[in-house]
């Protein structure tokens, strides 16, 4: 009887261990969505992707919705390529996959892009009054970059900025929307990024500058009155007897002025040193006593930025 009785709780251990397995209630699985690239412009094209740490999602079944509307499905169907929505417009983008070692999970995304707009200029950066274009910086000089959020951007922004790929997290953070920094005489172009985030807003931009070289540009000075709508970085032509050429420095890094910051020398064809006159870049010459042609050699220097020196050689013909 015993005998018995034992072998009939055995054969129900037997069958609970047989039929548990088939009533056993699998795990969600950890899904992840991403986005390439990480920050989305508006109507930019994106490349959104699902993986799991813990599961192997090539096997899996997996669907896709774009604001509750499926728009892709298949077995290891782990990415798809869509187009991210205008700015200031959100996306809803699901993903649910099912597996054998785990149940139907569902992961979503908000995609919500804003373009972030990026400013920039040359610190001081000299140009000439009345200069219509932008202050360009040159090498070695000060660059200033300014975000400009979309329009609807929320004010109370953080920003996050980075040069050549290495954060700046002392220009970054709560309302930082601007960037001052030195370029780097070793870089020839200057890649500037920056993230602009809050609970509602997500953007981000991206600006590659590349630091030009200074210039110097003579004009005529008749009287008081420099003529700068006709310049020339090479010579100029006069029928007087006598000019005097006043010379601008454009895109020198110049913090105060430039009887401060800049020094100016010229020379003759026979490397003999001009006398300027009442103001350093400005040179008073006269005909030569055979007519034609004066050639003279100006050369711009500067005490901190060394690699924006420049010489020039320059004529003015007297008709």
């Amino acid at each position: 009887m015993k005998r018995i009785l034992f072998l009939s709780i055995s054969t129900l251990i037997l069958a609970f261990a047989l039929i548990a397995p088939a009533h056993a209630q699998l795990g969600t699985a950890d899904l992840i969505i991403s986005t390439i690239p990480l920050q989305p412009q508006p109507l930019q094209a994106v490349q959104v992707k699902v993986s799991s740490y813990g599961f192997d999602l090539s096997q899996a079944s997996i669907t896709w919705s774009y604001n509750g509307a499926p728009i892709a499905a298949g077995t290891g169907r782990t990415s798809i390529s869509i187009t991210a929505p205008g700015n200031g417009q959100v996306a809803t983008i699901s993903v649910t996959a099912s597996g054998t070692d785990f149940a139907a999970t569902t992961a979503t995304l908000l995609l919500r892009p804003a373009s972030v707009d990026l400013l920039w200029e040359g610190i001081g950066s000299y140009t000439p009054p009345f200069y219509k274009g932008r202050a360009l910086p040159s090498t070695g000089g000060v660059i200033r970059v300014t975000a400009i959020p979309a329009i609807n951007a929320p004010s109370g922004l953080s920003y996050s900025w980075s040069e050549n790929g290495s954060a700046l997290p002392d220009s970054s953070g709560y309302g930082k929307s601007s960037v001052i920094f030195q370029n780097d005489i070793l870089n020839p172009d200057e890649t500037i990024s920056v993230t602009a985030n809050s609970a509602l807003f997500s953007g981000a931009g991206t600006t590659t500058i590349t630091p030009g070289s200074p210039n110097v540009i003579g004009y005529f000075n008749n009287d008081g009155y420099i003529d700068y709508a006709n310049g020339s970085t090479t010579g100029l032509e006069t029928s007087d007897n006598g000019a005097i050429v006043h010379f601008e420095p454009y895109f020198f890094s110049v913090p105060y002025s430039i009887p401060h910051d800049l020094s100016f020398s010229y020379t003759d064809s026979s490397g003999n040193n001009i006398q300027t006159g009442d103001s350093q870049n400005e040179l008073r010459l006269s005909r030569p006593d055979n007519g034609g042609q004066s050639q003279l050699s100006i050369a711009i220097s500067t005490i901190e930025y060394s690699l924006q020196n420049l010489t020039r050689n320059f004529s003015v013909n007297f008709n």
